[in-house]
This record gives C-alpha cells, structure tokens and sequence, in this order.
C-alpha cells in the first residue's frame, strides 16, 4: 500500500506542486485582506494587476516557445532562456522607469510590486521549459513546493505580525530571489554567456514565435481590459471589491486548466469520435463542477466574502462575485473547445477570434462605465460568453469538416 501512494505521489508530484504554486498565490491574497485596510488592498491588487499586464510583454508565450521551437534539446533551451530572461530583466527596468512620470500614491511600492512579479511569474515561467526538457519534474516540483509553503509562512507572519505593505512584499522580493538563484543553480544557466553572443542567440529565435505572441497578446487585450480599467481608473476601494471578488471566481480557472492539460495530449491524432467523447465527458464534468460552485455562492457568497477577507465591507462584493462567477463558467466551456483547437494544430485561428472578443471588451465597457466595477464585470462576461459561442462554432466545423468525406 505504501509503495502504490509512493508511486501515486511521484508520478504526479509535478501536477501537485503547480497547484500548490497557483494556490498558495490565492491564499496570499486571503490572507493579507483580512488586515491590510481596504484603500491598501485595492492599492495592491491594482498594482499587481497592471505590473502583471506590463509583464505580458516578458512573456508572450515565449515559455512555450523556447521548449517547442528547441524540440526539448537541453542546451539549446538554456541559452533560450538566458535570452528571454534578459528581455524580462530589460521589461521591468522600463517598467519602473517610465512609472516615474506617472501619478502613483507610491512609487516605491509600485516598484515593489514589480520586482515582486518578476521573481513570482515571468522567472519562474521562462525557466520552466528547463526542468521539462530535462525531464526533472520532481527537482522543479520540489521547488515549487518549498516556495508555495514559504510564501504562504510570509503571509501568515505578515497577518500575525500585522507587517505593512511595503515589509511584506520586501520579504516576498527576497525569497523570489532565492527561488531565482536556486533555480538557475540546478539548470546551470550562465546569464552573463547572452551579452557575449547576443547577435548569435537572436538568430536562433524563428518566425514561428509570432503565433505564441498573437494568441497572448490576444488573450491578454480581451481578458485583462475589465481589471487594468479597475486599476487605473477607478477608486482603490472600489478595486479592493472587483478584485476580492475576482480572486474567488478564478479559482475556477485552476479546475479549467488542469482539464485542459489533459485534454490536449489525449486529442492529438484522435480520432473523430473518440474527441467527441472526450470533449462531451469534459464539458459535463466542468458544467457539473461550475455549476455547483455558482449555487454554493450564490447561497453562501456574502458568508465566503466575510470569512476570506474577514471585513464587512467585503460582502457588497457579492453581485460582482456572481457576475465573474458566470463569466468563467463561459471560460471554462470554451476551454474544453479550445483545447481542441490547439491540439488539432489550429492556435493561429484563436487570434482573430480573441481579438473579436477584445472589441466585445472595449464596446461593452464604453458602453457600461458609468457603473463602475460593474460596468467592468459586465464588459468580462459578455466577452467570455462571446468567446465560448466562438470556439464552440468553430469547434463543430472543424469536427464536421473532419468527419465529412
């Protein structure tokens, strides 16, 4: 019996130490709402939110990239990687430069914030393709694992010791540099090898880039317009909402994604009736679990909103929460669809129709911003609902066109 739950753990230790990564993240923001002041929260959350949009840029699917495009050739990937992790580095210098001429209530903790960013997501997504190359699952999971622990230990000594702002993303910027020194210790990049061959290093990144580009840059314009309007137009207490009430409906965007990984590997070279199998058992499966997380919040929201955050004036996030809830559901049934997309090698046709869903965005929000955050959950909603009806169309075609002799 013990060997069956060893061999369990180890075979899906990577899997779990992901999860544990995304949420320990989730849990961090629990956590630090329940005594940072509403106005600092909002302040944080719109920080984050626009530091990870500008970040976008750092990583426009360039992790995908370097492990596709190096076909998992272990050398090839690490100097990739210095490459892109140099484009980072240059990303978050400009990042804080050019917020000197913007009116922030901090600079500092801007910056804060975005070194914060780097070290959590852009760094640890460019050096991944590393470990997956290497097949070292279990030296990256157990990374992930210690850093998850560690950065939920600082979230709760921050709530214990009731640490400002600035101090505990201090403590957050020192161990993302420890994870970054730890990591490129085991995967032996030489970062510095970039600036003696940087002519030769660009020559190895190919057109085939631009498609991981278009369908980020596309995914980011419909899906991030909504919060980086919370960000930066509205009121910090009116983001601390928005953004409570975000935090707990993308929990359901763990649940997608981990159904989509497995989706992919088992549709590529399918046959036509074993994919309409597989997406049907899918989508029952994600509607099912969806669903009853709709209900569970619709009938217990208010009590969620006051238990995670801890202040009343969390719970009149409770429309929003719905709102967002409904949107990704509609994510989370277009992801069964797009995942089909994908692994019939057909990524490129995602662009114009996320960038058809950016326009959904930007005319439903000019539409709906007299009502605030509202007008923002709308504006996601009606995006989210257009890009399933996409994917699932075009979806349908491609299967019948398949399936037709």
């Amino acid at each position: 019996m013990k060997n069956i739950i060893k061999n369990i753990i180890n075979n899906n230790l990577y899997a779990i130490s992901l999860y544990a990564r995304q949420m320990a993240g989730t849990i961090v923001l629990f956590v630090i709402a329940r005594y940072l002041s509403v106005y600092d929260y909002g302040l944080f959350s719109s920080y984050k939110n626009i530091a990870g949009f500008c970040f976008m840029f750092a990583n426009l699917g360039f992790g995908e990239y370097i492990l596709v495009s190096s076909q998992a050739n272990v050398k090839e990937v690490k100097l990739k990687i210095s490459l892109f992790m140099l484009n980072a580095v240059m990303i978050a210098f400009w990042i804080g430069f050019f917020s000197i001429f913007f009116k922030l209530d901090s600079h500092l903790l801007f910056w804060l914030v975005v070194i914060r960013t780097f070290f959590d997501n852009t760094f640890f997504a460019l050096v991944l393709p590393y470990f997956q190359a290497a097949k070292k699952f279990n030296q990256i999971a157990v990374i992930n694992i210690i850093y998850a622990v560690c950065i939920s230990l600082i979230a709760v000594i921050s709530f214990i010791f009731k640490l400002s702002l600035i101090k505990f993303l201090i403590l957050n910027i020192i161990l993302g540099f420890i994870n970054f020194v730890q990591c490129s210790f085991f995967a032996k990049i030489n970062y510095l090898l970039v600036f003696s061959y940087i002519r030769r290093f660009i020559k190895m990144v190919d057109k085939g880039i631009f498609a991981y580009m278009g369908v980020t840059v596309a995914y980011f314009l419909y899906a991030q317009i909504p919060s980086l309007y919370v960000s930066t137009f509205l009121e910090k207490t009116q983001a601390a909402l928005y953004f409570s009430a975000f935090t707990i409906a993308n929990v359901i965007g763990l649940l997608i994604a981990a159904q989509v990984q497995k989706m992919v590997p088992e549709m590529i070279k399918g046959s036509i009736e074993n994919i309409r199998t597989i997406i049907k058992k899918n989508l029952i499966f994600i509607l099912l679990i969806t669903s009853g997380v709709f209900i569970f919040i619709a009938i217990f929201g208010k009590i969620i909103l006051l238990l995670l955050y801890g202040q009343s004036y969390y719970t009149n996030a409770y429309w929003m929460l719905l709102l967002l809830t409904i949107g990704n559901i509609c994510v989370g049934e277009a992801g069964v669809y797009g995942a089909y997309i994908t692994a019939s090698g057909n990524q490129k046709m995602k662009i114009p129709m996320q960038l058809e869903a950016t326009l959904v965005t930007i005319i439903s929000l000019s539409v709906f911003h007299k009502f605030n955050i509202y007008g923002a959950a709308i504006s996601y909603l009606l995006a989210a609902a257009y890009i399933s009806y996409r994917y699932t169309t075009f979806t349908y075609k491609l299967l019948t066109q398949k399936q037709t002799p």
